[in-house]
């Protein structure tokens, strides 16, 4: 949506209705309105989101004096409340089933690497473009999807951007914009034989913020989608050992804390920040970066304008944010 300068001075009229255009950070709140394209519909929803906005730079310093390698600040989510962030994009909690366990990957000592090895999958070819899941919490069918399209593309050499909407309209064991988890998904794969092409099946539900309809043609699967099983790499802070083996020969589906994660910029997040464990996003981590504080390098579904193109970066070796909780690759047929 692009905003004129009649429309924003309405904006700023409408501050200036409410007094706040003497705010110290109303002049921060105008650049963000223009950065972001927001036009709000009423003076009292202008006002509610400039509170937010406030209050969203306060956990920006406070992030950013926690004593840590990270960087916070002004980004698309600047005016949403973090209880609204969590209901809109995030929604992945924690497979339940306890059968699980039996598709752990075992490793012998031989194989496993005891310190973190720099590699990233995005210079091998095995790494799509970063999407965006807008405001519907899917990143559980994004985070399925970006690994049927690595794991395929290492199986056959051939890397296709397949279609999440299809996992939010046709999987019916998950929530869909309501959450879901990437095992889950992957059993929905499994059972329609394989994904389309996102060309066949665009992605809507990020603007609509509805599931949709079911739509999902046999016809239009890519060949060599659907994943026979899959292996759980990690599901325990001890088990982050079994993610370095693992990185070296393929990227994983992880499931993450993002709290904090609303107002990352750039660096490493490490112990310092806090992250949490509380499982609430999924996502994918391509890589490590090496150097003296390795780092999983983690690819997101929130744009590539969000964070490092799209990416962050998680310190390796302290289960920061919750990363072993769930760690998983599929096994294309």
């Amino acid at each position: 949506m692009k905003v004129t300068a009649l429309v924003f001075s309405a904006m700023v009229a409408s501050g200036a209705a409410f007094g706040i255009e003497e705010d110290k950070d109303f002049p921060a709140f105008q650049k963000f309105m223009q950065t972001y394209n927001r036009v709000y519909a009423t003076q009292s929803e202008t006002q509610g989101r400039f509170l937010i906005f406030k209050d969203n730079l306060r956990l920006i310093e406070e992030r950013n004096n926690d004593g840590g390698m990270d960087v916070h600040g002004i980004n698309h989510f600047t005016d949403i409340h973090p209880a609204e962030f969590r209901a809109k994009y995030l929604g992945t909690h924690i497979n339940v089933d306890a059968n699980k366990e039996k598709y752990l990957k075992t490793f012998n000592e031989t194989e496993l690497v005891t310190a973190p090895t720099a590699i990233d999958w995005r210079t091998k070819g095995a790494i799509t473009p970063v999407k965006n899941q807008g405001q519907c919490g899917s990143c559980w069918a994004f985070s399925t999807t970006e690994q049927l399209e690595s794991d395929t593309f290492l199986a056959t050499g051939k890397l296709n951007v397949l279609s999440p909407q299809q996992i939010v309209s046709c999987d019916t064991v998950d929530g869909g914009c309501n959450g879901g988890n990437p095992i889950n998904g992957y059993a929905y794969v499994n059972g329609a034989k394989g994904l389309e092409s996102n060309a066949n099946y665009p992605y809507t539900s990020g603007t609509t913020q509805t599931d949709g309809t079911c739509s999902f043609d046999a016809a239009d699967v890519v060949k060599n989608t659907s994943p026979t099983s899959y292996s759980l790499i990690s599901s325990k802070a001890s088990q982050e050992q079994n993610m370095y083996t693992q990185i070296l020969s393929s990227p994983m589906s992880v499931c993450v804390d993002a709290t904090i994660w609303q107002t990352y910029q750039s660096g490493i997040i490490t112990a310092a920040d806090n992250c949490g464990t509380s499982i609430d996003h999924a996502v994918q981590a391509v890589g490590i970066q090496g150097g003296s504080t390795p780092a999983w390098i983690v690819r997101n579904s929130w744009t590539d304008s969000w964070g490092l193109e799209g990416y962050i970066l998680v310190a390796t070796g302290a289960n920061n944010c919750g990363i072993t909780a769930e760690a998983t690759i599929t096994n294309p047929n």
